[in-house]
């Protein structure tokens, strides 16, 4: 076989899954780099960000595009989430004000980017895609021999650590999805209620922990160092490695599947805020 991009003996259209790939890839990065710098003015303004209309001080109104709130209800981005808001308390209080020109997204996508970014699934993904490292089984490579990770790339051995700080990132999650149930007004009681945005954030959480929870570092973590399962909770551990593995065999699937539905969960609540669509109320609420 000659050496070079793209050489190869092989017939079939080996190339159609690299260039799809690196099609899905290039969207999602694309899309959620527009939607952190949209916000980017977000500590900048009083009135936080270029959509929020005037909003009182650590006050999110209906008219930025972070999160819902025309029904009632708290229906935020998960590219938002957990909301930094600027201050002298809580998270904010963090950020020096020389960052200021940073959206909160910038923050909060360092753990999913770098979960993903060294995740085995993505890895295999983008050295076929962007690197063509190799593109594909049998075929050559423009860069010679693979010398494995070095240099730059052993920062693929943080995977491990970014896998822990995930998990934790899906109790997050998750409790934006019980502040989506949760609808207030003014001078009124609390009330619960559900709307298709709720739905679409419990979605987001099924589909994230899908992807997570089948993580071969998680699946090691809570079981595969261990040689036998016995005694000292080895029933409960033993099961729970089980569920992760029948996760892991869609591992592929759960990366690609979570990786669109973050996005639409994110544009859904931005096509609610642009007024574009209705966030519909299904039960409860006001």
């Amino acid at each position: 076989m000659d050496r070079g991009l793209g050489k190869t003996d092989r017939m079939d259209n080996w190339w159609k899954s690299p260039l799809a790939m690196a099609i899905y890839l290039g969207i999602a990065i694309a899309y959620a780099t527009w939607r952190g710098f949209m916000e980017a003015d977000f500590w900048i303004f009083s009135d936080y960000g270029n959509s929020a209309c005037g909003a009182a001080s650590g006050v999110i109104t209906e008219c930025q595009t972070l999160a819902i709130e025309s029904e009632g209800s708290h229906v935020l981005s998960p590219l938002f989430s957990p909301l930094i808001l600027p201050g002298d308390t809580g998270l904010g209080s963090w950020v020096p004000e020389s960052l200021w020109w940073m959206s909160p997204a910038m923050f909060i996508l360092i753990i999913p980017a770098g979960f993903r970014g060294t995740c085995y699934y993505y890895r295999k993904a983008y050295y076929r895609s962007f690197m063509a490292n190799p593109a594909a089984c049998a075929v050559s490579t423009p860069f010679g021999d693979y010398n494995g990770e070095r240099k730059l790339f052993l920062f693929q051995n943080l995977h491990r650590y970014f896998m822990y700080l995930a998990v934790a990132y899906l109790f997050v999650l998750s409790y934006d999805v019980l502040l989506a149930t949760q609808f207030h007004a003014d001078g009124k009681d609390d009330s619960f209620g559900v709307s298709v945005g709720t739905l679409v954030l419990l979605l987001n959480v099924i589909m994230l922990g899908g992807y997570t929870l089948g993580c071969h570092s998680f699946r090691h973590a809570i079981g595969g160092i261990r040689n036998r399962f016995r005694n000292g909770g080895g029933a409960v551990a033993e099961a729970c490695w089980k569920s992760c593995s029948g996760l892991n065999k869609n591992h592929g699937k759960w990366a690609v599947v979570s990786l669109f539905w973050v996005m639409f969960s994110d544009f859904y609540i931005y096509a609610c805020t642009e007024g574009w669509w209705t966030d519909i109320v299904l039960f409860g609420g006001l």
